[in-house]
């Protein structure tokens, strides 16, 4: 007489261990689904604080470059109305054009990096700009020795505005 065959216990073993092995992959699939997420997250991260600080170093050269095109103006201005002695004059009045656009484009691009840096440095670089056309317009009427000296307050509001830019460029944004 033959025994009744029980069901193997190699038979659930195996069917447990599959059911184990499928949890585990699918559990591994996740953690590595995050892992991979969180990989992207940083890169965009870098991406874009790269992009801003190439961005803040572009606006700053630009920045400097106006500031010392004000600087340049604002002589000529001087010279042309010591050569024509005629406030008037078409190249005094051209000199005090291309002076007070210059101040206009260092305000303009003031303003753009100031917006990335709060409040107090949006004002203080409104009033380093009010400054620079404060100094254009006495150097209309100053001698051409004097134009230099005008630039004396503007000169420390601007290294001021020149060590924030330093200091965003190494920090990394």
């Amino acid at each position: 007489m033959k025994r009744p065959q029980k069901k193997s216990e190699t038979g659930r073993f195996n069917a447990n261990s599959f059911a184990y092995v499928s949890f585990f992959v699918a559990a591994l699939s996740l953690v590595t689904s995050m892992y991979q997420g969180y990989l992207n997250t940083r890169f965009v991260e870098l991406i874009q604080s790269g992009v801003a600080r190439s961005e803040t170093a572009r606006i700053c050269k630009d920045l400097i470059d106006a500031f010392f095109q004000i600087k340049f103006r604002t002589a000529t201005l001087s010279a042309a109305l010591e050569r024509e002695k005629n406030p008037n004059s078409p190249g005094v009045v051209a000199a005090a054009s291309e002076a007070q656009n210059a101040v206009s484009r260092f305000g303009a691009y003031g303003t753009y990096l100031a917006n990335f840096q709060g409040e107090q440095k949006r004002y203080e670089y409104t009033m380093l700009s009010r400054e620079l056309a404060r100094v254009v317009d006495l150097a209309k009427s100053a001698p051409v020795a004097d134009s230099e000296k005008l630039f004396g307050k503007a000169d420390e509001m601007f290294g001021s505005m020149n060590n924030d830019c330093v200091r965003s460029a190494t920090s990394g944004g």
